[in-house]
Protein backbone atom coordinates (compact mmCIF):
# COMPACT_ATOMS: atom_id res chain seq x y z
CA UNK A 1 0.00 0.00 0.00
CA UNK A 2 3.04 2.42 0.34
CA UNK A 3 4.29 1.54 -2.74
CA UNK A 4 1.10 2.83 -4.10
CA UNK A 5 0.65 5.87 -2.22
CA UNK A 6 4.20 6.72 -3.53
CA UNK A 7 3.43 5.99 -7.44
CA UNK A 8 -0.10 8.12 -6.98
CA UNK A 9 2.36 11.03 -4.96
CA UNK A 10 4.83 10.99 -7.68
CA UNK A 11 2.61 10.88 -11.35
CA UNK A 12 0.77 13.40 -9.47
CA UNK A 13 4.37 15.92 -8.60
CA UNK A 14 5.63 14.65 -12.53
CA UNK A 15 6.60 18.21 -13.70
CA UNK A 16 5.12 17.04 -17.42
CA UNK A 17 1.74 16.06 -15.74
CA UNK A 18 1.65 19.27 -13.66
CA UNK A 19 3.85 22.59 -13.61
CA UNK A 20 4.76 23.12 -10.24
CA UNK A 21 7.00 25.35 -8.80
CA UNK A 22 10.25 22.58 -7.81
CA UNK A 23 11.00 24.79 -4.92
CA UNK A 24 7.69 23.62 -3.05
CA UNK A 25 7.48 19.95 -4.19
CA UNK A 26 10.05 18.58 -1.96
CA UNK A 27 8.30 20.24 1.30
CA UNK A 28 5.23 18.94 0.23
CA UNK A 29 6.58 15.53 0.02
CA UNK A 30 7.71 15.55 3.39
CA UNK A 31 4.63 16.58 4.23
CA UNK A 32 2.78 14.03 2.53
CA UNK A 33 5.01 11.40 4.71
CA UNK A 34 4.17 12.83 7.89
CA UNK A 35 0.43 13.87 7.53
CA UNK A 36 -1.22 12.61 4.18
CA UNK A 37 -4.30 14.73 4.19
CA UNK A 38 -2.13 17.78 4.72
CA UNK A 39 -0.83 17.11 0.61
CA UNK A 40 -4.11 15.98 -0.55
CA UNK A 41 -6.38 19.28 0.69
CA UNK A 42 -3.29 21.57 -0.08
CA UNK A 43 -3.22 20.18 -3.71
CA UNK A 44 -7.11 20.17 -3.63
CA UNK A 45 -7.22 23.65 -2.14
CA UNK A 46 -4.66 24.92 -4.99
CA UNK A 47 -6.55 23.25 -7.46
CA UNK A 48 -9.72 24.93 -6.40
CA UNK A 49 -8.01 28.63 -5.89
CA UNK A 50 -7.33 28.22 -9.31
CA UNK A 51 -10.45 27.53 -10.80
CA UNK A 52 -12.03 30.26 -8.77
CA UNK A 53 -9.43 32.61 -10.57
CA UNK A 54 -10.24 31.50 -13.75
CA UNK A 55 -14.56 31.65 -13.05
CA UNK A 56 -13.12 35.54 -11.96
CA UNK A 57 -11.22 36.16 -14.89
CA UNK A 58 -13.88 33.71 -17.28
CA UNK A 59 -10.60 31.76 -18.34
CA UNK A 60 -12.56 28.64 -19.75
CA UNK A 61 -8.70 27.10 -20.21
CA UNK A 62 -7.48 27.26 -16.54
CA UNK A 63 -10.74 26.02 -15.18
CA UNK A 64 -10.77 22.77 -17.37
CA UNK A 65 -6.98 22.45 -16.46
CA UNK A 66 -7.28 22.76 -12.82
CA UNK A 67 -10.85 20.55 -12.91
CA UNK A 68 -8.98 17.76 -14.46
CA UNK A 69 -6.01 18.18 -11.75
CA UNK A 70 -8.53 17.89 -9.56
CA UNK A 71 -10.18 15.23 -10.73
CA UNK A 72 -7.07 13.06 -11.04
CA UNK A 73 -5.78 13.82 -7.56
CA UNK A 74 -9.02 12.93 -6.23
CA UNK A 75 -9.02 9.32 -7.95
CA UNK A 76 -5.85 8.62 -6.44
CA UNK A 77 -6.78 9.72 -3.22
CA UNK A 78 -9.73 8.05 -3.47
CA UNK A 79 -8.00 4.48 -3.95
CA UNK A 80 -5.36 5.19 -1.26
CA UNK A 81 -8.04 5.93 1.10
CA UNK A 82 -10.73 3.21 0.01
CA UNK A 83 -11.59 1.63 3.54
CA UNK A 84 -14.00 4.08 4.69
CA UNK A 85 -17.18 3.19 2.79
CA UNK A 86 -18.54 6.64 3.91
CA UNK A 87 -15.89 8.41 1.98
CA UNK A 88 -16.08 6.27 -1.12
CA UNK A 89 -19.74 7.68 -1.37
CA UNK A 90 -18.27 10.90 -1.53
CA UNK A 91 -15.31 10.32 -3.67
CA UNK A 92 -17.98 9.44 -6.02
CA UNK A 93 -19.88 12.51 -5.50
CA UNK A 94 -17.05 14.68 -6.16
CA UNK A 95 -15.86 12.58 -9.49
CA UNK A 96 -19.28 13.22 -10.72
CA UNK A 97 -19.25 17.08 -10.21
CA UNK A 98 -15.88 17.46 -11.09
CA UNK A 99 -16.96 15.98 -14.61
CA UNK A 100 -19.53 18.76 -14.72
CA UNK A 101 -17.37 21.11 -14.38
CA UNK A 102 -14.99 19.98 -17.12
CA UNK A 103 -18.12 19.69 -19.11
CA UNK A 104 -19.48 22.83 -18.78
CA UNK A 105 -15.43 24.46 -18.93
CA UNK A 106 -15.42 22.81 -22.23
CA UNK A 107 -18.61 24.65 -23.40
CA UNK A 108 -17.66 28.19 -22.36
CA UNK A 109 -20.44 27.90 -19.78
CA UNK A 110 -19.75 30.37 -17.15
CA UNK A 111 -23.65 29.92 -15.03
CA UNK A 112 -22.81 26.14 -15.94
CA UNK A 113 -19.67 26.70 -14.39
CA UNK A 114 -20.43 28.56 -11.12
CA UNK A 115 -23.10 25.80 -10.50
CA UNK A 116 -20.86 23.35 -10.80
CA UNK A 117 -17.83 24.80 -9.06
CA UNK A 118 -20.43 25.49 -5.80
CA UNK A 119 -21.60 21.77 -6.03
CA UNK A 120 -17.99 20.66 -5.48
CA UNK A 121 -17.78 22.83 -3.09
CA UNK A 122 -20.77 21.93 -1.08
CA UNK A 123 -19.20 18.21 -1.78
CA UNK A 124 -16.24 18.54 -0.02
CA UNK A 125 -17.97 20.76 3.24
CA UNK A 126 -20.25 17.38 3.08
CA UNK A 127 -17.46 14.91 2.78
CA UNK A 128 -15.02 16.76 5.90
CA UNK A 129 -18.53 17.12 7.59
CA UNK A 130 -19.34 13.41 7.73
CA UNK A 131 -15.23 12.33 8.34
CA UNK A 132 -15.41 14.08 11.14
CA UNK A 133 -18.88 12.76 12.18
CA UNK A 134 -17.02 9.21 11.77
CA UNK A 135 -14.11 10.44 13.69
CA UNK A 136 -11.65 9.48 10.43
CA UNK A 137 -8.34 9.95 12.71
CA UNK A 138 -6.98 10.32 8.59
CA UNK A 139 -8.98 13.68 8.35
CA UNK A 140 -8.31 17.38 9.61
CA UNK A 141 -10.08 17.13 12.89
CA UNK A 142 -10.86 20.32 13.25
CA UNK A 143 -14.10 20.93 14.73
CA UNK A 144 -17.37 22.51 12.30
CA UNK A 145 -17.83 25.99 12.89
CA UNK A 146 -21.08 26.72 15.18
CA UNK A 147 -24.03 28.74 13.93
CA UNK A 148 -24.60 31.83 16.13
CA UNK A 149 -27.75 32.10 14.73
CA UNK A 150 -30.33 31.46 17.67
Amino acid sequence: MKTLYWVATSLLLHPVCFAQAPTSTATQIVESEEKPIDFWMEKKLDYSSAILRGLAMQDFDTIQANAQKMRVLNTMEGFVRSRNKEYRKHVNTFQFVTDELINQSKRKNIDGVTLAFNHLTVSCVRCHQSLREDGDSGVDATPPVKSTRR
